[in-house]
């Protein structure tokens, strides 16, 4: 009855579309492995994401895509998150998330640090 209890406790306050990464996620949480993000938006709205420890750049934009679209309403069905990320980026500080590859912690991400989004710097090539 305990392991039902705490089980019940952990998954309690998961939003209605959950799927296995948000379960995970909110395992993990309960045993300490996440790392907490607040996404910080034009307007002061704030939003606060979780990615696991080892999660890549290219899984916190997909965390923080899911994040807004459960949070904004008024977003349109048919909009591009491939063309939203080609021209941005998540920032924290003064580093730029780049390199979708990369680990997150490899560009010094700690638990409840600010995320902005940035237009990402792209080099016109001219031949």
């Amino acid at each position: 009855k305990q392991w039902y209890q705490r089980r019940v406790r952990v998954l309690g306050d998961l939003p209605e579309d959950v799927d296995g990464e948000d379960v995970q996620c909110q395992i993990a949480r309960a045993r300490g492995h996440v790392i907490e993000l607040v996404l910080v938006r034009p307007g002061d709205n704030k939003i606060k994401v979780c990615v696991l420890h080892n999660a890549r750049v290219s899984h916190l934009e997909r965390v923080i895509t899911k994040a807004i679209r459960r949070t904004t309403t008024d977003l349109p069905k048919s909009y591009s998150w491939k063309s939203f990320w080609k021209r941005h980026c998540l920032q924290v500080g003064s580093v730029s998330l780049l390199v979708r590859n990369r680990l997150v912690v490899h560009y010094g991400v700690k638990n409840n640090d600010k995320l902005r989004f940035t237009r990402r710097k792209r080099l016109n090539v001219t031949e």
